[in-house]
């Protein structure tokens, strides 16, 4: 009876815990870089003005075509890419951001990089110092 009492207890104890847990996990402020970002400076021609990047709650990243000029083969890529790639990211309160890309055919790539926000503008410089610059939408 004495044993049964001890892992009543202590059931109860880990379920007070668990709770606490997922509450401090939803009360979590999101980070800054949630959201939509329209590019608005760039460094690399590769980029063109107006795309999107979309960072969402779940570490998804989405590039969207935005109000960029873009040819119809341009935007056939960002059709294409959404198709061959899987885009995630972390990024950490001090600046550090990592985005994951995973082909669908297998294999991926890491990009380390770090980011700012001040503001509703957010800069992103990559390994190379290249600096995007982006404007929340």
């Amino acid at each position: 009876m004495k044993n049964r009492t001890r892992i009543t207890t202590l059931f109860a104890v880990m379920l007070i815990f668990l709770g606490i847990a997922c509450l401090l996990s939803a009360c979590a402020t999101k980070s800054d870089i949630v959201g939509a970002w329209r590019l608005i400076e760039t460094e690399d021609p590769t980029y063109a003005l107006g795309i999107i990047f979309e960072f969402e709650d779940n570490g998804t990243l989405n590039l969207l075509p935005g109000v960029a000029l873009l040819t119809e083969e341009e935007i056939g890529m960002f059709v294409d890419l959404k198709e061959r790639l899987a885009l995630s990211y972390q990024a950490s309160r001090n600046g550090d951001l990592r985005i994951t890309l995973v082909k669908t055919e297998g294999g991926s790539a890491v990009l380390r990089m770090t980011y700012t926000v001040e503001g509703d503008v957010m800069t992103i410089t990559d390994e190379n110092n290249v600096t995007l610059t982006f404007r929340r939408q």
